[in-house]
């Protein structure tokens, strides 16, 4: 029987493994406002097809959110916002935006996973978001580059 919060998914965890004390937060991918786009994220996290992830440096100081270290525990939220997961921060690294290499783009498991579509869909996507905090998107622009795993499942 799937968990129905967050905490008693992170306790069902607990009780198989010893996190030596460690804390969790909730996450998802992609914009909470379109479900379908955080549960075909999830899903492709549940496949094991995404296992990376990229973000602006200054998405996370601007939101004043800490960025994933490595360590750090996520209660999976899929687009109906509901845990289904905990993925476990294995790689988390400082790395300009064209720096970001094809192995890494290949990981994150969307479009054709080559690094010129990731190039061209994450300009796209970071251009609007960057602008929003008064920054423009250029080669060196700063990516916290982040590799997660699936530690324990709902189902």
């Amino acid at each position: 029987m799937p968990a129905q919060s967050a905490e008693q998914l992170w306790k069902a965890y607990n009780e198989t493994t010893d996190t030596q004390g460690a804390s969790y937060q909730t996450r998802w991918f992609g914009q909470q406002n379109n479900p379908q786009e955080v549960q075909a994220l999830t899903d492709a996290i549940l496949a094991g097809t995404k296992t990376a992830t990229t973000t602006p440096l200054d998405t996370f100081t601007a939101e004043q959110v800490a960025i994933p270290q490595v360590g750090d525990y996520n209660v999976l939220l899929n687009g109906d916002m509901k845990p289904v997961a905990i993925i476990k921060t294995v790689v988390s690294e400082l790395i300009p935006f064209y720096r970001i290499s094809a192995e890494h783009a290949y990981h994150e498991g969307e479009g054709d996973r080559s690094i010129g579509d990731w190039r061209k869909r994450k300009t796209d996507e970071f251009t609007p978001t960057l602008e929003e905090h008064g920054k423009n998107l250029s080669s060196d622009t700063p990516m916290v580059s982040e590799v997660f795993e699936v530690v324990y499942r709902a189902d």
